[in-house]
């Protein structure tokens, strides 16, 4: 993490680029020809924006190349690193490291919240000038962000996805846990598609990877949801530990999220109107929390039948066959 409050960028200040930005700027100028050192020249405004000019120390071809610098991207270069806290900052205040997985939060309305990745990225400014800027790219969704934008424009604070949980209110741990899992998910839904695809059906591997995309999606996409299962997201005994059945409170706070997804069998009146994809998606989904918590994934299946879903042998038999190859060295 860096601190980058107290940093002052005065005109002729060095620059110096890292071998990765530099590497962008060739990418994006598709010319390898620009140098590593330069030298703040001008400081130029775009609304609230300050975009930093800087010019190449050496000359390439008989003259100075220049690019630009938005404010996050030149104090990042010029930060010093301080120790990781997960308290939640402002841009303004602290960076993370770039390719670093963040949960933003709304601080006027906390039930907002963005996950994404921070990371520098090349684009072109008005007058064509090369700059470097910091983003967040949204992990829902497409596209990304300028992080000035969750500064000026939205009054947003930042913390890391992986950090601590003890500085996260229920509504963030929810939402943490949410975006892990989906990662879990189509890591699994990759894992069976394969499997299909070797199979000959390539129909039904497509199909299950169109559903890793909106996998839970509801429950950052309905604040009600969200809000229910914040309620009960610090006891996690049911996924951590197949002996354990969902408690009456549980079952209230998480019926809407079944309301809202087909792979739950308690989405349906009777658990035989379950699709195949849905049956897939169900045991991606079951191999998910196992992979997450570390959990052994088969005798949770079993036992999951012999206490809560009593599925029909036909059913079950092909269930079981699916968390099979999903359990399996593939």
């Amino acid at each position: 993490m860096l601190k980058i409050s107290e940093i002052q960028v005065p005109i002729g200040t060095r620059v110096y680029l890292p071998e990765k930005w530099h590497d962008l700027l060739v990418t994006f100028s598709k010319t390898p020809h620009y140098p590593y050192a330069y030298e703040v020249t001008q400081v130029q405004k775009d609304g609230k924006d300050k975009y930093y000019v800087c010019t190449s120390e050496e000359k390439v071809k008989g003259k100075k190349l220049t690019i630009a610098f938005s404010e996050h991207a030149i104090r990042y270069l010029l930060a010093p690193e301080v120790p990781e806290s997960n308290t939640g900052f402002s841009f303004k205040e602290f960076l993370p490291n770039d390719r670093t997985s963040v949960v933003l939060t709304n601080i006027k309305n906390p039930n907002e919240m963005i996950a994404g990745v921070f990371h520098v990225e090349v684009v072109l400014m008005p007058e064509e000038l090369i700059t470097f800027i910091f983003v967040v790219e949204n992990d829902i969704g497409k596209g990304f962000t300028d992080v000035t934008y969750y500064d000026s424009v939205r009054k947003f604070n930042w913390k890391f996805l992986d950090g601590d949980e003890s500085y996260m209110t229920d509504y963030e741990k929810m939402f943490k846990d949410t975006i892990v899992h989906r990662m879990f998910v189509t890591q699994s839904v990759e894992k069976l598609a394969r499997y299909l695809e070797g199979k000959g059906a390539i129909r039904n591997a497509k199909a299950l990877r169109q559903r890793a995309t909106v996998h839970d999606i509801s429950k950052l996409t309905c604040e009600d949801e969200l809000r229910a299962l914040s309620h009960i997201i610090n006891d996690k005994s049911s996924l951590q530990d197949c002996n354990k059945q969902l408690t009456p409170i549980k079952k209230d706070a998480i019926e809407l999220h079944w309301k809202h997804n087909t792979h739950h069998p308690e989405h349906f009146q009777t658990p035989i109107d379950m699709s195949r994809i849905d049956i897939m998606e169900m045991c991606c989904d079951w191999y998910a929390r196992s992979m997450q918590y570390h959990t052994n994934f088969l005798e949770f299946v079993q036992k999951q039948q012999e206490t809560r879903f009593h599925f029909p042998d036909w059913m079950f038999a092909e269930i079981m066959h699916y968390c099979q190859v999903l359990d399996s060295k593939l």
